[in-house]
């Protein structure tokens, strides 16, 4: 009887441990900064990965997602790309950031940052339409890229604060910003961001710092009404709580994480587990030369 109280007690703990812990990973690039891709050509932002270089040099396995980073003496270039459709739902559904760090801090404190897509619990205009028009969102209706009708710029200027644009619209800085799918059925983000805009009072005329600067690509965990499909298709699966325990990784090092995953309490397969956590993803730079 004493063991069991003790087996007890301590999967208590864990369980309190877990309910303490934030629900987010953050997945490193190499410790030793990159060096951005130089861009010999403007780079087209469509939504589309066919003027990117291939294969894509950064890849992150618990994401299923490639990025890669490039500039030329105009703009820095980025680009994501996920083939996944569990990925690409949580990216549509759950939303997205972009963070550029120019001191090299991997840390969006001090950073500029590009929000599209957007959360949908803040979406005002869908939650309007769906009061108005049930019968169109009702049965979790599935989100798609043409629901996304919003982009935010996140501290481009000191006084900005946030500012909100209707996809496909210009902005004050000069970013543009796309997402489609290619012909493969990837999802494809691309970014270009003024070099000008990171680096407002630098004489444009002249090389930029070859300093650090961090990119940070931030992917919301989905809410708990999303329906995603199952991994390698079929029918779709609900958020929900279950049980396990296992490890997980916290920044560069290891610690201890819950995952959550379909043990005793159900509702929840593991290999999901991914889609309902915030990811973290940064990756330090210097900037490419001619």
């Amino acid at each position: 009887m004493k063991s069991s109280i003790s087996w007890c007690s301590g999967l208590f703990l864990l369980a309190a441990f877990a309910g303490s812990c934030s629900s987010s990973r953050q997945s490193e690039g190499s410790e030793t900064p990159a060096t951005a891709h130089w861009q010999s050509q403007p780079l087209t932002i469509d939504g589309s990965d066919k003027d990117w270089t291939k294969p894509l040099p950064y890849s992150v396995r618990a994401e299923n997602v490639s990025y890669s980073i490039s500039n030329d003496q105009q703009n820095l270039y980025i680009l994501l790309s996920t083939r996944n459709p569990q990925e690409q739902q949580k990216i549509i559904q759950g939303g997205m950031s972009v963070w550029v760090n120019t001191k090299g801090d991997k840390s969006n404190g001090n950073a500029v940052g590009i929000g599209y897509p957007l959360d949908d619990r803040n979406n005002t205009d869908r939650n309007l339409m769906a009061e108005a028009q049930p019968q169109r969102y009702q049965n979790n209706k599935p989100v798609t890229l043409e629901d996304k009708r919003y982009y935010a710029l996140y501290g481009f200027a000191k006084d900005s604060g946030i500012r909100n644009y209707t996809y496909g619209d210009s902005n004050y800085v000069g970013v543009v910003m796309r997402m489609d799918y290619n012909n493969n059925g990837e999802l494809i983000y691309e970014a270009a961001i003024p070099l000008q805009a990171l680096y407002p009072g630098h004489n444009p005329s002249t090389p930029y710092t070859t300093q650090n600067l961090a990119v940070g690509i931030f992917i919301e965990g989905l809410p708990p009404s999303a329906h995603v499909p199952r991994q390698g298709g079929g029918s779709p699966v609900g958020v929900g709580v279950g049980g396990g325990i296992g490890t997980g990784g916290f920044g560069s090092g290891m610690g201890l994480g819950l995952s959550i995953g379909s043990g005793a309490f159900g509702g929840r397969r593991g290999d999901n587990r991914q889609l309902f956590d915030e990811a973290q993803i940064w990756q330090t730079i210097q900037l490419a030369r001619r």
